[in-house]
């Protein structure tokens, strides 16, 4: 993939979150602050965009979403990489998971 496939990328890739974002925050604001990990000043600037305001936005060579964690014990959990062959574990594992990207996300929050 060469340079400009790959801004082509990212801001493709920007712009669904940017729609999906205001999507989940005009559908249900609390459930979309949560999810997206943004505060709620964020939100209503991300509402206020216009759709030229975001083209712009999404156009930047950077991504705007980004992994939520980087720790190899939830990503373990996550794929179950763990336990690969213990059901009931793992689904006990993604809940752990889940707990623990809860627990960040209410840490950024905060």
């Amino acid at each position: 993939m060469n340079s400009e496939q790959l801004a082509t990328e990212i801001r493709d890739l920007n712009l669904s979150y940017l729609v999906l974002a205001q999507s989940m925050i005009r559908k249900d604001k609390s459930q979309a602050l949560f999810r997206l990990g943004i505060s709620e000043s964020a939100a209503e600037l991300l509402l206020s965009l216009s759709t030229q305001q975001l083209l712009r936005v999404a156009s930047r060579n950077q991504m705007l979403c980004t992994m939520r964690f980087g720790d190899d014990v939830v990503w373990g959990l996550l794929t179950d990489s763990h336990a690969p062959h213990q059901a009931p574990e793992a689904n006990a594992g993604r809940l752990h998971a889940s707990v623990l990207m809860a627990g960040r996300t209410a840490l950024q929050a905060a």
